[in-house]
């Protein structure tokens, strides 16, 4: 590595050496008056005759392949040397147009009477040759540009047309657009035939940048983070995706939809991208690497093949479609397979994402079946137990070495989905563990499964679908019934005393329409019992005539008769048998909460692990 603070002159006096921006780095970004204020601050220390102005680091690399930029016959017009910029494009963009407004501010100023020889020529800052006879070509190019077939950025158009050689690029971006206007307008406003040299010697001879010049790309990519206090952190991928256009004219245009540069903030840029390779390297080889740049990158610079890019693609569009948005159009994602990506994502259950992926990328008609076994398999175990050990029995199925190991790489072929199911059955038996004389599996889960409301509100919204013979989809909630809707009532009101030990449990728990919901909420029980009744047949000419409650004499609320009137309302019978007790309190919770327990398990353990 090699680092030293260096006049802006000496990035530019060197023939046959050319910048390229990597195709991982972003557009130019500046605001115009971010490049007006770095003049002012210049012409400001010109005029003070201050030793030195600072313009910050400048990190590059040698290009780690074969030039790209040109045809490699001994007629290029392409220079030999090229850097590739890791950190600094939007300042030496600002610069290269620096040196075009100077340039052409000189021109006139001399046929004005200037008399001034710059330190170094102005066209320089935007343009240079392979040998000084040479045809000049810009000196700073973006990934994708190629100096013998034509240039494809914007940047390169324009450095192009400084050096009189093109027209100005059509549909050049806003950005790149104000900010050379505006230090058009600066040169030719500001700078005179009284400062012009001073200007430019102290531009050219006293501002000065770090240039850290790194051994290698892994080396310069360690350095950016601590250097890059300004700009926003790269992404592995955007790194990789530069390697893979170059050696094998990769492109991305799932990857690229998921990570959804223009609308989605760098943060969420960056944990995307982290998210798909790292699931990727568990998919493909059973790698666990950690979550950080530098490893990322390793992972990824040998996986440069065509058949890793295709996995690597699909894998984008599974999360885009799949994970994030839930649109994708496969037979398999019906209504209850949505939905059951759905409750994994509020249960935050992440662990199983590359499970699903790797069933996704290569028996992709399996994955509906698949999200029902995870589904069920972490609903009963969440039940009951912490999920501290749920990691491992995840990783077990995609780790190097592990006998169970299902990764593309692994050796060990995918299990079909009984097989699958099987697997989870049986560390569920395991985490169990044993049973006393005459116990079943599902006594003793039972026993050890105490489902509360405030602390498992999505866990007991799925328990009680599923024990109202309900598909995860219900027409009482909108189309995504995990959001946090107002529809999940305490049979026995929260606020209502005395308040039973057990009024979080699964069973005080059912489902209402969320207005009925909300005038019930700190309804006595008689009250409550009547409504359910009508909800239960909402077109009962007594219910749809009350105008008071029997039990007690005060008025219906106008939630509950707007919904038992209209005529379009449907009948919630899984409301029957609650309405048939006459009372309702601890031992009705108690006992409501084994049988809706016992129904969960039934469909879960008997039905949907064994698929």
């Amino acid at each position: 590595m090699d680092a030293h603070a260096i006049p802006v002159l000496k990035l530019y006096e060197t023939v046959n050496k050319a910048y390229v921006i990597p195709i991982y780095q972003r557009p130019f970004a500046w605001d115009s008056r971010k490049a007006e204020e770095l003049m002012e601050a210049v012409l400001q220390d010109a005029t003070d005759n201050a030793k030195i102005t600072s313009l910050g680091t400048l990190l590059f690399c040698d290009i780690p392949d074969a030039n790209p930029f040109g045809n490699n016959s001994p007629t290029t017009i392409a220079p030999s040397t090229m850097w590739e910029i890791v950190d600094g494009q939007q300042r030496l963009t600002v610069f290269a147009i620096i040196g075009y407004a100077l340039n052409e501010r000189h021109k006139t100023l001399v046929k004005e009477g200037l008399v001034y020889s710059p330190p170094l020529e102005f066209d320089m800052l935007f343009s240079t040759s392979r040998t000084r006879t040479g045809k000049t070509v810009p000196v700073l190019i973006r990934d994708g540009d190629n100096y013998d077939t034509g240039f494809q950025s914007d940047l390169a158009g324009m450095l192009n047309a400084f050096a009189g050689h093109g027209k100005w690029p059509e549909g050049a971006g806003r950005r790149l657009v104000d900010t050379r206007n505006a230090i058009v307008k600066w040169v030719n406003e500001e700078l005179k035939a009284d400062n012009f040299a001073r200007f430019s010697d102290h531009f050219l001879s006293k501002c000065t940048v770090v240039q850290v010049v790194a051994d290698d790309q892994d080396t310069a990519f360690t350095m950016f983070e601590p250097l890059n206090s300004t700009s926003e952190p790269l992404t592995a991928f955007e790194v990789y995706r530069s390697k893979a256009v170059r050696q094998l004219a990769a492109q991305f245009p799932k990857t690229e939809l998921l990570l959804d540069y223009d609308e989605s903030k760098r943060d969420e840029v960056i944990s995307r991208s982290n998210t798909l390779i790292f699931s990727m390297a568990q998919v493909n080889s059973g790698d666990r690497p950690r979550i950080h740049f530098v490893p990322l990158k390793h992972y990824l610079d040998g996986n440069v093949t065509p058949q890793f890019i295709a996995h690597f693609e699909d894998a984008a569009d599974f999360f885009r479609t799949v994970w994030f948005d839930q649109t994708a159009t496969d037979a398999w994602f019906d209504d209850e397979a949505k939905n059951c990506v759905r409750f994994l994502k509020a249960m935050s259950h992440d662990i199983a994402i590359p499970l699903l992926l790797r069933y996704y990328l290569t028996q992709r008609a399996d994955v509906g079946k698949v999200l029902k076994i995870v589904v069920a398999f972490y609903s009963l175990w969440r039940a009951a137990y912490p999920t501290n050990a749920l990691p491992k029995t995840y990783r077990a199925l995609l780790n190097q070495g592990s006998v169970d190991d299902l990764s593309i790489a692994g050796g060990q072929p995918l299990k079909s989905p009984p097989d699958l199911a099987a697997y989870f059955k049986g560390k569920l038996s395991e985490k169990v563990g044993a049973l006393v004389a005459n116990q079943t599996i599902e006594q003793k889960w039972l026993v050890e499964t105490n489902l509360t409301y405030d602390e498992l509100k999505t866990l007991c919204r799925l328990f009680i679908f599923i024990d109202i013979g309900a598909t995860i989809k219900s027409n009482l909630v909108p189309n995504d019934p995990w959001t946090s809707v107002d529809d999940v009532e305490h049979i026995h009101a929260v606020a209502l005393a005395p308040v039973p030990a057990n009024v979080h449990r699964i069973g005080n728990l059912t489902f209402l329409p969320s207005k009925v919901n909300k005038s019930l909420q700190d309804a006595p029980w008689e009250e409550k019992r009547e409504v359910y009744g009508w909800l239960a047949d909402p077109h009962k000419a007594p219910a749809a005539a009350a105008t008071h409650y029997a039990s007690t004499g005060r008025a219906v609320h106008k939630a509950a008769k707007d919904f038992i009137n209209d005529a379009t309302s449907s009948a919630l019978p899984h409301l029957v048998d609650i309405a048939a007790h006459a009372t309702w309190g601890h031992a009705e919770i108690e006992a409501r909460s084994s049988a809706m327990l016992g129904r969960v398990w039934n469909v879960l353990y008997g039905s949907w692990l064994n698929p």
